[in-house]
């Protein structure tokens, strides 16, 4: 049905009719013409609106007459090194030398305690840090504890230009929670002066360097408290702080859609997009998103062209559950449509067009807004020269979302797109339980239909921690658990244990190579000492690891792996610019485009990334931690995300369940790192995580990933039901087995279900799709299941 998403806008336009102005002295109320002896009746005075209140200042403190190494009055240390904060030459100094992860910190006045909205600017640099990654931050909203906690905190780091250069982070029983990073346009530099700006009113915060808004979100926890400053493996020199009381709202951030999920066993199932036929928001049960077409007047109608009334209208439905699906069509439907993303601040939609270059055009003009490219008019060819244009063509669209014909869905397609960081929907043939049963174990992302039903009613049956699609294993630096870490020789055992992708890490020598390593010096891998990018490529040859094996080039992992199903995620470590160029040059030299993705804690890299490299897909890695709180979680991940148009690529811990699943409905993929405890790889895997970050490729490489039956059996009535299959693992392993375990997906044969075996008391025919069920080692299970076949009863 590739006609299905070939939605026409519907033309329209509003015309007013305004009356013309009346002209002054010529009427008056109740009609007439007034006298024109008689004098004008002097209009009654316009009542005076109070001035607005003007904020009291609470502090303003610049240091000056304050004696070498004592403190403002009111004051105090916190914790650290007895006397490491102290004002000298008119400064205030916070040193954190002495430990780089416990702060040192001071306390502000106590009388700022009872406070809790209000502006806090400090001006400040770095003088010092042990290394690139130490930090500095303002906290507000402390608690009178020894320690501070809990408190919020803006942190700055020294490397402001990573991904986590800035931070949104709370305090709270020993631990960080992470919700918002973000890079700074420069490294903090030891002679510049800089201003941290918080300003938090009620449940809302916003964080500024230099007035650049970085941070924009919700707070939770204590409404008022007090404010420090503090330091971590560093040295803060402050040379002013003002506190201002804060009267003024912050301005809203957007509804989150809190859409309906289908009743389902399904780990990640698929979102359900309603192709919307009635009415102006999804009425299906399970449908998590609704497919509009939208016009430059900004209305709305169905597929085949029939009104659904306004946008407006359709966005302040009380009753909806699903998220806003416009289909667009020309540049000045962009127009309008971006001019209310402004004014309503709307930050929970989705654009798709087949016209890759329109949505670009969306997407710069409304970044916040995510894009799906149309491809249901379009030949996709399955050779994978074919999809990697589909995936380069995606990503310059700056969308993360493929929209499939069902003909073209088939699991070795998905896998691949999925694989190269592509979410994946795909629209049925027809309404037939068949295409539900067939759309549904290719292991797309998400279903466009009009009808719902067949999907819903087969995803209801399901058992729980089914998998339908196969959750993929990336090699952090190889498998360092058996081989030395990015070295080739672990990336290829990596691959030989079942990883579907290598991770490995890039610098930049001095003449101009790539090449494989994770930190900034060779100290902790190698037999050599010293910053790897002040290296020319001999000496980094000449390197050994701890097993005396070589320290590779990118050259050498595209050579190796060249041609095979595996996908090179390379992470930009270096913040060097230059080093994206040098590897845009490398992929194109070694023709391995269709392989290669890229990811990276800068932010900057990313975007350089998208200037040179626009086809290539690209990861953002994170500390963010999102939290219990769906709606924050995803304002946090789609205000990292969506700026870059990337994947999500947070550390394991940071992410609930319920985030993950809220975020599908999104087109949101999450590829998690780093996994090093056996049971806690298995419970992310049975969640369906899309990938997993892990330093022991071996735990998944028995897990089957495959199952495979005859297209049709023939079996006997009024016994248990038992299907040959083969099982194939992630390691790549094939055996021939059988299996009792049914999902009847239709039937005319009667049947019943019970321990687990599945009996047909008379003759007809039924649609199944058989499953295995695999025991994991440290007490995870999962069961994956076959493609539909046929059974006939006798």
């Amino acid at each position: 049905m590739a006609a299905t998403l070939a939605l026409a806008a519907c033309g329209g336009s509003d015309d007013h009719d305004d009356a013309a102005p009346t002209q002054p002295g010529t009427e008056i109320p109740g009609g007439g013409t007034p006298d024109p002896g008689t004098p004008p009746t002097e209009p009654e005075p316009e009542p005076e609106t109070p001035p607005a209140p003007e904020p009291v200042v609470l502090l303003d403190e610049r240091f000056d007459g304050i004696a070498t190494g004592a403190l403002p009055a009111g004051w105090q240390q916190a914790n650290g090194v007895d006397g490491a904060v102290y004002v000298q030459e008119g400064s205030l100094f916070v040193n954190g030398l002495a430990n780089n992860s416990t702060a040192t910190a001071v306390r502000l006045p106590a009388s700022l305690a009872s406070r809790g909205d209000y502006r806090i600017d400090a001006e400040f640099t770095i003088v010092q840090a042990n290394n690139t990654s130490r930090w500095v931050s303002v906290m507000y909203r402390t608690s009178d504890t020894p320690n501070l906690e809990p408190y919020y905190q803006m942190a700055v780091r020294q490397t402001a230009t990573a991904g986590n250069g800035t931070e949104l982070a709370q305090r709270k029983d020993g631990g960080w929670i992470v919700s918002e990073t973000a890079a700074f346009s420069e490294a903090i530099q030891p002679g510049k002066t800089y201003k941290a700006t918080v300003i938090v009113k009620g449940g809302r915060v916003r964080q500024y360097l230099n007035d650049v808004l970085l941070h924009d979100a919700e707070l939770g926890g204590a409404a008022q408290g007090g404010l420090g400053l503090q330091a971590a493996g560093a040295i803060m020199r402050v040379d002013a702080v003002k506190v201002t009381e804060q009267l003024e709202a912050l301005p809203s951030l957007g509804d989150i859609y809190d859409v309906a999920e289908p009743q389902t066993g399904v780990a990640m199932a698929p979102t359900l997009v309603e192709l919307t036929q009635t009415a102006a928001t999804a009425s299906q049960a399970g449908a998590a998103n609704s497919l509009v077409t939208l016009d430059s007047a900004l209305n709305v109608s169905t597929a085949s062209g029939q009104s659904l009334g306004t946008l407006q209208a359709l966005l302040d439905r009380a009753d909806a559950r699903a998220i806003p699906v416009l289909s667009i069509a020309d540049a000045a439907t962009v127009t309008a449509l971006a001019e209310q993303v402004k004014a309503r601040n709307l930050v929970d939609l989705t654009l798709l067009s087949a016209d890759p270059a329109l949505l670009a055009q969306a997407r710069q003009a409304m970044p916040r807004v995510r894009a799906a490219v149309d491809y249901t008019q379009s030949t996709v060819g399955g050779g994978t020269a074919d999809l990697a244009r589909l995936v380069a063509a995606t990503n310059q669209a700056g969308a993360k979302i493929a929209v499939l014909p069902a003909a073209a869905a088939t699991r070795e397609t998905v896998a691949y797109l999925q694989r190269m960081l592509v979410t994946v929907w795909a629209v049925p043939q027809d309404g037939s339980a068949l295409s539900a049963a067939r759309l549904l174990t290719s292991g797309v992302n998400g279903v466009v239909a009009a009808d719902l039903a067949p999907y819903t009613a087969l995803l209801a049956k399901f058992p729980a921690r089914s998998l339908l699609r196969k959750p993929l294993v990336v090699g952090h630096r190889g498998v360092p658990s058996r081989v030395d870490e990015n070295t080739l020789a672990g990336a290829i055992e990596a691959v030989r244990l079942g990883a579907d992708a290598v991770e490995n890490d890039i610098y930049m020598t001095t003449d101009r190579h790539l090449v494989v390593m994770h930190d900034e010096t060779v100290d902790r891998t190698t037999d050599g000492t010293g910053a790897v990018e002040s290296m020319t490529l001999a000496q980094v040859r000449a390197l050994r690891t701890t097993s005396g094996l070589p320290v590779p080039t990118l050259d050498e992992f595209f050579t190796q792996f060249k041609g095979q199903p595996i996908t090179h995620f390379v992470e930009i470590k270096s913040a060097t610019p230059e080093v994206v160029d040098l590897l845009k040059v490398a992929v194109d030299r070694h023709g391995v485009a269709d392989q290669v993705i890229a990811i990276s804690f800068h932010a900057a890299q990313l975007k350089r990334l998208a200037e040179l490299m626009p086809g290539v897909s690209g990861g953002y890695l994170t500390g963010l931690s999102t939290g219990a709180d769906v709606k924050k979680g995803m304002r946090a991940i789609l205000g990292a995300t969506q700026p870059l148009s990337s994947t999500f690529n947070p550390s394991y811990a940071g992410v609930p369940e319920a985030v993950l699943e809220a975020a599908k409905h999104r087109g949101t993929t999450f590829w998690p790192w780093t996994f090093r405890d056996e049971a806690i790889f298995e419970r992310y895997y049975m969640a369906g995580t899309h990938g997993l970050t892990t330093d022991m490729s071996q735990w998944a490489s028995a897990y089957p990933v495959r199952l495979s039956a005859a297209a049709a059996e023939t079996v006997a009535a009024n016994a248990a039901v038992e299907l040959p299959v083969q099982i194939r693992t992630q390691a790549g392993q094939a055996s021939l087995s059988s299996s009792r375990q049914l999902v009847v997906v239709e039937a005319t044969a009667p049947y019943a279900q019970s321990n687990g075996e599945t009996v047909f008391s008379g003759p007809g025919t039924a649609l199944v799709l058989v499953g295995h069920t695999h025991a994991m080692a440290k007490g995870g299970r999962f069961t994956i299941y076959s493609e539909p076949v046929q059974l006939t009863v006798r």
